[in-house]
């Protein structure tokens, strides 16, 4: 999990969460020296947490599709991301979420999730 390792949690609702980033988390460190950027990975993983946050279950990626890294997550420029979720329609895939990240106005990604408990 990367709650308290990358983000810290500030707001949660069943349609979207809102975190802190954590900018002197080891991944930083690593990805990459220099340049810090959230790892596409990550955001990935923090989406399938905030959406298992709201159900109040631990979900897993089955599957990610349709994903599209629109602006980096810098660590020193953006300290707060939303993220959006929703399922698509019709709801003939109920495990299927459509995320959005956020940084204010700012698109950074969309993806679209199968999450299995």
């Amino acid at each position: 999990m990367l709650q308290d390792y990358l983000y810290t949690l500030q707001l949660i609702s069943t349609t979207s969460a809102r975190v802190k980033l954590i900018p002197e988390s080891p991944i930083y460190a690593a990805h990459f020296k220099g340049m810090p950027v959230t790892p596409g990975a990550c955001l990935i993983q923090m989406a399938c947490e905030l959406v298992g946050a709201s159900r109040g279950e631990i979900l897993d990626v089955e599957e990610a599709s349709d994903i599209r890294f629109v602006h980096p997550v810098l660590p020193g420029e953006i300290t707060e991301l939303e993220f959006q979720y929703s399922r698509p329609q019709p709801a003939d895939q109920p495990d299927l979420w459509s995320v959005r990240v956020l940084s204010g106005d700012t698109l950074c990604a969309r993806m679209k999730l199968t999450l299995k408990a």
